[in-house]
């Protein structure tokens, strides 16, 4: 009887022992990787993100130009050899930045969808979120946008399409996440899918970037805002030609969120494929150089890359059963 005791007990302290042993395992596979998942299509095991495209650096520091000095004023003969060389200032230049924009959604008005790789860092929570790249599909008629994360949340997949899912946006997350959380269907305003976004799905892709600017654009022009704009022609960026648009705001009262914005258009497709907006610093920032004012006061860089806008994509690439995504699983 007693030797039978014993070898349950080993048996049962047995049991336990692997238990324990499986549970740590797992925990360890959660917190030290972020694996494909097990029915993943075998492509996405060698997907690597592209080589990050270097930030531009600008040698442009804020002045007094303006556009409206009259011809007897010391700074004129300077202004006209900026303009001479394509640099425009002042409400010209942010004239300029609203027509080329324009532009460029007339001509986003004629493709029907396009793929890119999306990049964005956001100040989100109280804090700056890591750069996160994204594999990105957009169509514009119904609005669509299907994106999956190849840097950052490795492996999310995120689906909206305007008029379908009951208006929810549907979300799969990464890893072994991905694997023990079903497909979430969560409101594209809603608190929970704004968590880790400053703008909802619903204004992703190149067009509604374009026309967020435009809007300010307009602003500082309807409203005459002490807003410093300079237009800088021959700049380069993912080696396209761009014009680089940089924008000084004068103070909280006349622009609340932004201190600064760098926009990058393309000066074929009139598209913004580079924009970066700086907030107001705090006081212990009173004494910063430029560039540490803007290393500490970034709120949102945005960029496109590998734009194909002959893609052609198929409805299929808008459905949710759509076998090479995971939100049926």
């Amino acid at each position: 009887m007693m030797r039978m005791l014993r070898i349950r007990s080993e048996h049962h302290f047995s049991n336990v022992m692997a238990s324990a042993i499986i549970s740590a395992a797992i925990g360890i596979l959660y917190f030290s990787f972020d694996p494909a998942p097990a029915d993943a299509d075998p492509n996405d095991m060698a997907l690597v993100a592209a080589k990050p495209v270097p930030i531009p650096v600008i040698a442009y520091k804020p002045s007094e130009m303006s556009d409206s000095k009259p011809s007897d004023k010391p700074g004129e003969a300077k202004q006209q050899t900026q303009q001479a060389n394509g640099m425009l200032t002042g409400r010209m230049a942010i004239l300029m930045n609203q027509l080329l924009l324009e532009k460029g959604c007339r001509y986003l008005e004629t493709i029907p969808d396009y793929t890119a790789t999306f990049s964005k860092q956001e100040y989100v929570g109280g804090e700056l979120s890591e750069n996160q790249v994204i594999n990105l599909k957009c169509r514009h008629k119904p609005f669509s946008v299907y994106m999956k994360w190849i840097v950052g949340d490795k492996g999310q997949e995120l689906l909206y399409v305007d008029g379908e899912n009951e208006e929810k946006m549907l979300v799969k997350m990464g890893g072994l996440k991905g694997r023990l959380v079903p497909t979430l269907k969560l409101d594209p305003h809603g608190s929970l899918a704004m968590q880790e976004s400053r703008y909802p799905i619903t204004k992703a892709g190149i067009k509604a970037l374009a026309e967020t600017i435009i809007e300010y654009r307009k602003k500082d022009l309807d409203e005459n805002l002490n807003t410093e704009c300079v237009m800088i022609p021959n700049q380069k960026y993912d080696g396209k030609d761009c014009y680089c648009f940089i924008a000084h705001f004068a103070n909280r009262k006349e622009s609340e969120n932004y201190r600064k914005s760098i926009i990058y258009i393309d000066q074929n497709t009139c598209l913004p494929i580079f924009v970066r907006g700086f907030g107001w610093p705090s006081e212990d920032l009173a004494n910063a150089s430029a560039e540490e004012l803007d290393e500490k006061t970034l709120i949102e860089s945005y960029s496109f890359t590998d734009i194909n806008l002959k893609s052609e994509l198929a409805t299929t690439e808008f459905d949710h059963t759509n076998s090479n995504y995971r939100f049926r699983r």
